[in-house]
């Protein structure tokens, strides 16, 4: 008799293999979104240069590195990419073309996610409903601004049991 009613209770019960994958799943995309919390600006920088420039070798001059020529400068100052110093003529500054709007936007986005921070009681929030926020003022992605504010040092995670916690950093 208590050979059937464990059969019988067998073929009730949910199976758990999925919902434990899915949780795995989701735990192993938050434990992949925690590690790329990281911001670099070179790469974000070739990345803008190879978006203005898809066609062209500028962005892979400037990527591999080794030996530079004068038609190599010449073609970077040309494309708005390099520009000389006015004091030393041997010294140049990199340039990209039209960063104004996206260094207003990065700003903007700065201060509104901070603001919508230090607005919440204990000045934190849980990541994915702060992910799903739109900001007003700034046309870059939200979790663009929540990378480069970790990354910086204003926002800080912690692990909860009911997911990640973003905090406004107290330094």
């Amino acid at each position: 008799m208590a050979k059937n009613i464990s059969e019988s209770l067998k073929g009730k019960k949910r199976a758990r293999e999925t919902d434990t994958e899915a949780e795995a799943s989701d735990f192993d995309q938050i434990l992949s979104l925690e590690e790329n919390l990281t911001f670099s600006d070179t790469l974000v920088a070739l990345r803008i240069m190879r978006a203005q420039f898809p066609q062209s070798d500028k962005c892979t001059l400037l990527a591999l590195g080794g030996k530079v020529k004068d038609e190599h400068i010449s073609l970077l100052i040309n494309s708005g990419l390099l520009t000389r110093q006015l004091i030393d003529s041997n010294i140049y500054w990199f340039a990209i073309p039209n960063i104004g709007s996206v260094l207003k936007g990065l700003s903007q986005g700065r201060k509104e996610v901070l603001s919508l921070l230090n607005r919440r009681r204990y000045k934190e929030m849980m990541l994915a409903p702060l992910e799903k926020k739109l900001l007003r003022y700034s046309p870059l992605d939200m979790r663009f601004h929540l990378r480069d504010l970790i990354g910086s040092g204003h926002l800080k995670t912690a692990k909860t049991p009911t997911g990640l916690v973003v905090r406004v950093s107290k330094d």
